[in-house]
């Protein structure tokens, strides 16, 4: 019998960290329609939700690996090679249906054409800014400096909470209006897909197992 304790320890150790977004039907949803909804025009949800950050306990990860052969999961029914499965403690990330998870651990690099006077990156979650560019010409990172002995230099700084480029005063950058390339790092972040999570089971006296559920890159309803 699997040990609840020891697939805890297994999923600090070899976990990853995540953020979650908790999904709620939008009321803008047609109460008929038990998938999405029509949704279209609504500003206030993603897909007939709407997304709220939950809090995850201090240590606790999820274990996301890829199915390397095909299977008949009793819960899950058929999983294809390449599928990626999340497995979560029910008590720590009780991931539910059409939940949404940003991989923290995990980047994917991007390339992107930028108006200067918008200056916002296209994916939600970057991580990090490597290049900025336009033609042949080269802008570099803005430093603060420590005063004197060393000024503060450079054309731009990158805020990864808004995924915003903010150019400087003193230094160079492209015109108002001007197209410029921008090289960076992003967070995949995949939705829990609702047809296929299996059911905490408990354990007498000692607690419950983990739950999986299959991640889509896609929603299904951009699909």
């Amino acid at each position: 019998m699997l040990n609840p304790c020891a697939c805890r320890q297994a999923l600090s150790v070899h976990g990853e960290t995540i953020r979650w977004f908790r999904a709620s039907p939008c009321d803008c949803r047609d109460p008929r329609d038990p998938d999405f909804g029509d949704h279209r025009g609504c500003e206030k949800c993603e897909h007939g939700y709407v997304y709220t950050e939950q809090v995850i306990p201090t240590g606790a990860r999820a274990m996301v690996t890829m199915v390397r052969r095909e299977q008949i999961h009793p819960d899950l029914g058929f999983i294809a090679r390449g599928d990626l499965m999340c497995v979560t403690m029910p008590d720590e990330i009780p991931l539910g249906n059409w939940d949404k998870i940003v991989l923290l651990e995990r980047t994917i690099p991007a390339k992107e054409i930028v108006t200067k006077g918008e200056d916002v990156l296209r994916h939600t979650y970057p991580s990090s800014v490597t290049m900025v560019s336009a033609g042949e010409v080269m802008f570099t990172r803005w430093t603060p400096g420590d005063g004197e002995d060393e000024p503060a230099a450079g054309d731009w700084s990158f805020d990864v909470a808004t995924g915003t480029i903010t150019w400087h005063e003193d230094g160079a950058s492209p015109e108002e209006g001007a197209v410029y390339a921008v090289e960076y790092l992003f967070h995949p972040v995949f939705w829990y897909d609702g047809s296929a999570i299996t059911v905490p089971r408990p354990v007498a006296d000692i607690g419950f197992l983990p739950q999986s559920g299959r991640l889509s890159l896609k929603h299904p309803s951009e699909v």
